[in-house]
């Protein structure tokens, strides 16, 4: 599905309500990743029920055992079209008797994506109709092409990481462990005063940069010359996602808001005891918006 103004043109798919597609008008750039399956075969999926990995793929409801796969399932289901215009589309997904099978909760999700000038503004709208709490977390996993990418530049391009518009030159990041989960320990990037993180091939040898606790709410992509051409905002999340393959140069990188994280490692408990679980109680609704900017 394609939708469009008269600065920039988005597509999305209707499986998973993913990204495919993001460019100017007038200009062949394709911004999104393309989802070459030699690197990583998805553009932007959406993460719902969990955002990562739940310990072992287990995870606990009251006495019952669920299983669930990383990032969940809303990014391989299809959704329904509620609305469409020239330049916004409004998509929907339900629980079924196969999603309360592994999540025991009945949800629906409104994603909504509108674009306002050059700007394509996302909400997901996440809704309780059962009659008991519900327990979500739920994410963004965009991926951008890099600008004139060249597998033997050392270095890529640049983030520059805001929050209220102040750029943040030390960054607290949280450690994965080699299986994908949250370990006990975190590292420190100080950066220089332009607050300019270059992305080279080795920045991501440890798998993603994860940074918590409201840390910024702006990644701006530059190329390898400095000038920016994408932004990714949201006040939303408290925990922020930066990821390329490992042992991989790709091609591309991304820049992933959540509202939620990964289990710690060896975390057995219950799942309204997990890091950033979101609850939300019956009849009610939250959503989580975020925008990317075409600069």
């Amino acid at each position: 599905m394609i939708i469009q103004n008269n600065k920039i043109s988005a597509a999305i798919d209707l499986h998973g309500a993913e990204l495919t597609s993001l460019k100017k008008q007038g200009c062949d750039e394709e911004l999104i990743w393309t989802a070459d399956k030699d690197y990583w075969g998805r553009h932007a999926p959406m993460l719902f029920p969990i955002v990562g990995k739940v310990w072992n793929g287990e995870y606990r409801v009251g006495d019952k055992t669920f299983r669930l796969p990383q990032h969940g399932f809303a990014r391989d289901l299809n959704f329904t079209v509620l609305c469409q215009d020239t330049d916004c589309v409004v998509l929907a997904l339900e629980s079924n008797e196969d999603t309360l099978k592994v999540y025991p909760y009945k949800f629906r999700i409104e994603a909504t994506y509108k674009l306002e000038e050059n700007t394509l503004n996302i909400e997901w709208r996440i809704k309780n109709p059962g009659q008991e709490t519900m327990y979500f977390q739920i994410g963004a996993h965009p991926g951008f092409n890099y600008r004139d990418f060249d597998k033997n530049d050392f270095i890529h391009g640049y983030f520059r990481l805001t929050q209220a518009e102040e750029p943040v030159n030390r960054l607290i990041i949280g450690q994965l462990t080699p299986d994908g989960y949250r370990s006990e320990s975190a590292g420190m990037i100080e950066l220089d005063s332009d607050a300019m993180l270059p992305l080279t091939p080795g920045l991501f040898s440890r798998d993603a940069l994860v940074l918590e606790e409201y840390q910024i709410d702006q990644v701006i992509l530059y190329d390898k010359d400095c000038t920016p051409y994408i932004a990714v905002e949201t006040q939303d999340a408290p925990v922020w996602g930066l990821w390329s393959p490992p042992a991989k140069n790709a091609p591309f990188v991304c820049i992933e808001p959540w509202m939620g994280r990964c289990d710690v490692d060896g975390y057995q408990g219950s799942i309204e005891g997990r890091d950033y679980i979101n609850k939300l109680e019956p009849g009610k609704s939250t959503a989580f918006t975020y925008r990317i900017t075409a600069v």
